[in-house]
Parts: structure tokens; C-alpha cells; sequence
């Protein structure tokens, strides 16, 4: 490790601060009045449940005077774990484990020094970058001339010179109405995006496809909150059970406490068309159409609390040729949904070419596995939109569909 760096997760490093400050995305910032402090409650909320689920002490929480800024009080500690969960918040731009002083200049001199013996070593170059709001009685120049000259004359043993320039040390002063914060990282958040709130929410149509899972995700990076509805078409538990673990990747990004799925089982329906399908070129349509059906039995039919007010359904389909089902049955049958529900599907990895779409699965985690989620597939597919309809109307799965809907089961998604 360069000298220069400081790890984020040394302790040392953090044993004088005492709080953490929030940056939150800029599409926060450029909402209405109204709306930003909306959505800063929800976000401060989100923070909060997802450091209490991590077991974390929060002392308390709060907006700035002028809702630039959230503070989240803490042991110290605590703050290197805080800093593992925040990277992951929908929402937050960036954030800054600090020490937090009063506005007053002497103080502020004393904690910057404090800083200065934890970072600066023989013959650093440094820089202080201050930014400051509200009303005092210097200006951002004069605190990091008065702050930059008393660390010069305390650390005379360490021949340190001013770089404003490309600085091996930075110090950040923030001085926020009556209190000023001082610290030494800025940490990106890995997502940016937007807060989590429970009335934006969507179903998410899996089959087994990691690109079905990213396309969930993307929709939380957006806000949204999330109902899985696992579609399982194999018989064996084990394929299942690799599906979950890929899903508990998830929850660490989400800020509840209760992260469920429904699992819906489809082979019994699956192998039965498998054997009395004629035209087996149009068997993905067909499983394609029966889950869009099953999908608005559930939001229609089902009272699964949680499901009230779910207004659209997301759906894997890439153009990429990145899974098993054929793109163009994808897309094309994606029109037909109209034939069942009024909810819009969407789509959000359309714009995404397939190293996109790789890199993006390998960012949220290195955990998430690929599996053989279908056997039925023939080799030759193609699709007529009409003969489709024809076809689908023939068959005689009311009664499968309807077992397939008994049988649902909801299970709990547990990191």
C-alpha cells in the first residue's frame, strides 16, 4: 500500500471520529422541494434499518439545515462496519467517516491537528479543501490558511509543504452551521441511484436466468421495491437451491428486515406439453404466455399482503443471446401479455450489451452462479404471433394452471 493511502478499514484510522457524513445522489438533489425531502426521509430511513439488520448502534440521525448533507452518529468502532453497509445504499452518492467539532476556528485547528498525527508523515506535501455553510466570521480561504499554517508550525519535524496542486494528503473541512466536520476519504457508494420506497413496487419474473435477477436489481438502483416470483421448471431441488443463494445476494442492498419470494413450480406443466405440443417450435412462446397468465392470476386472484398495489413486471429479456430462451421469443411475446393483464413489462436490460450486463452481475457479487435452468427447450424455434394465439387457445391447461397457483409457496430470502 502506497504511504499516502489510508485503509478503510483500520482502525486507527477512526478511533477520534464519532459520525459519518452522507452525499446523496445528485437526482436526489435535483427533485422539488417537496419531493427531495421526501425521498432524504425515506433514504435517511433506509440507512437506518440497514445498519440496525447489520447489528450496528446508530446514537442518532439527521439533516443538515440545509438538507445538503445526512449525519448518522456512531461508536467509533462501529464505523468501519457502517462503511461495508453504506457502500451498498441506494441513494448515496458518496459519504465521509469524520470527526465532528463546533464552527469554532480553535477547534477546528485542534482536530485538524489531531487528523494531521493520524495521516501526515516526513516530507508529505497536503492540502486542505474546505467548504462551508451558512452565516461565520471567516471565509473558507481564511480557515485553510489559519488551519494549513498551524499544521506547518506544529509538525515542524515532518518538513511538510503545501501542494494545492496534486497533494500526497488531503484534509476536507466542512463547516455546517453551528458544528464542523473533519475527515480525510471520500467513499463512493457503488450504485448511486435512488432510495428504496415501498410504493414503487414491481414483480420480478425469474426462470432461473442471472439476467432475470440483474434486471430486478436494476430496477431497485431505481427505487423500486421488489417481489420475486421464482418460476421453478425443474424437478431437482439442488438447481433451486443455487437460485436462493443467488438471491440472498440481494438483500444485503435492500432495507428490510423480511425479503420474500414465491416459488412456483412449472415442470409438471412444462413435461405435459413437452409430450402433446405438436408444434414444439412454439414451446418457449407457450411457457412464455403461461407465466405472463399465471403472473396476473397472482396480482388479480391472490391476496398475498405485499402484493396490493404492484403495478408492473420486469422481465430478463436482453437481445444478447446471453441465456437458453431465444431473444426473438422474448421480445415478441412480450406483446402478448396484454392478452392477460394491463400491467407493462419491463425491460431494463434492453440497453445493455452482454460485457455490460457481465460486468454489472460480477459488481453486485462474485457469488452468483449460472445454472441449466431448463430441459425442455427444443433446438428450432420460431414464432407466428397469430398461430401463437391459436395454439395457446387449444390447449387445455386451465387446470395445471390452477394447481400451479395452489401449490404456490412464499419463501423467506435470508443473507
Amino acid at each position: 500500500m502506497n504511504k499516502s493511502e489510508v485503509k478503510m478499514n483500520d482502525l486507527t484510522h477512526f478511533k477520534h471520529y464519532n459520525v459519518i457524513l452522507i452525499r446523496y445522489s445528485g437526482e436526489i438533489w435535483l427533485k422539488s422541494k417537496k419531493v427531495k425531502i421526501r425521498m432524504l426521509k425515506i433514504l435517511m430511513n433506509n440507512v437506518k434499518n440497514m445498519l440496525i439488520r447489520s447489528e450496528i448502534l446508530v446514537h442518532k440521525y439527521q439533516l443538515s439545515q440545509d438538507s445538503a448533507r445526512i449525519f448518522f452518529f456512531f461508536n467509533n468502532e462501529d464505523i468501519p462496519k457502517a462503511v461495508d453497509v453504506l457502500r451498498n445504499v441506494f441513494g448515496i452518492y458518496s459519504f465521509s467517516p469524520a470527526l465532528r467539532t463546533s464552527c469554532k476556528l480553535n477547534n477546528i485547528i485542534k482536530k485538524a491537528i489531531i487528523i494531521g498525527e493520524i495521516i501526515l508523515q516526513k516530507g508529505d506535501t497536503f492540502a486542505l479543501r474546505v467548504k462551508r455553510s451558512g452565516k461565520h466570521e471567516y471565509s473558507s480561504i481564511e480557515v485553510a490558511t489559519k488551519v494549513g499554517q498551524a499544521i506547518l508550525d506544529y509538525f515542524t519535524d515532518l518538513c511538510l509543504k503545501v501542494d494545492l496542486t496534486s497533494p500526497q494528503k488531503k484534509i476536507y473541512i466542512e463547516i455546517r452551521g453551528d458544528f464542523s466536520y473533519i475527515f480525510t476519504d471520500i467513499v463512493k457508494s457503488k450504485w448511486g441511484g435512488l432510495p428504496i420506497e415501498k410504493r414503487k413496487k414491481i414483480l420480478i419474473m425469474d426462470v432461473g436466468r442471472l439476467t432475470d435477477l440483474l434486471s430486478g436489481f436494476m430496477l431497485m438502483k431505481r427505487g423500486c421495491d421488489i417481489y420475486p416470483i421464482l418460476f421453478n421448471l425443474l424437478e431437482e431441488d439442488n438447481s433451486f437451491n443455487v437460485r436462493l443463494l443467488n438471491w440472498k445476494e440481494l438483500v444485503n442492498y435492500t432495507p428490510y428486515f423480511k425479503f420474500n419470494a414465491l416459488k412456483v413450480d412449472l415442470f409438471k406443466i412444462l413435461g405435459q406439453l413437452s409430450q402433446e405440443l405438436k408444434e414444439q417450435k412454439y414451446f418457449c412462446a407457450i411457457c412464455r404466455l403461461i407465466r405472463f397468465e399465471i403472473l396476473s392470476k397472482i396480482l388479480k386472484e391472490l391476496k398475498i399482503e405485499g402484493f396490493e398495489k404492484i403495478r408492473a413486471i420486469s422481465d430478463g429479456a436482453n437481445l444478447n443471446l446471453l441465456t437458453s430462451c431465444p431473444d426473438e421469443i422474448d421480445l415478441e411475446s412480450i406483446a402478448l401479455n396484454f392478452m392477460f393483464s394491463e400491467n407493462p413489462i419491463f425491460t431494463p436490460l434492453i440497453g445493455l450489451n452482454s460485457k455490460k450486463i457481465e460486468q454489472f452481475l460480477l459488481k453486485i457479487s462474485s457469488n452468483l452462479n449460472t445454472i441449466n435452468y431448463c430441459r425442455f427447450k427444443p433446438k428450432n424455434q420460431e414464432i407466428n404471433i397469430e398461430e401463437l394465439k391459436k395454439i395457446y387457445k387449444s390447449l387445455n391447461l386451465k387446470h395445471l394452471i390452477e394447481e400451479s397457483l395452489i401449490s404456490i409457496k412464499e419463501i423467506k430470502i435470508i443473507s
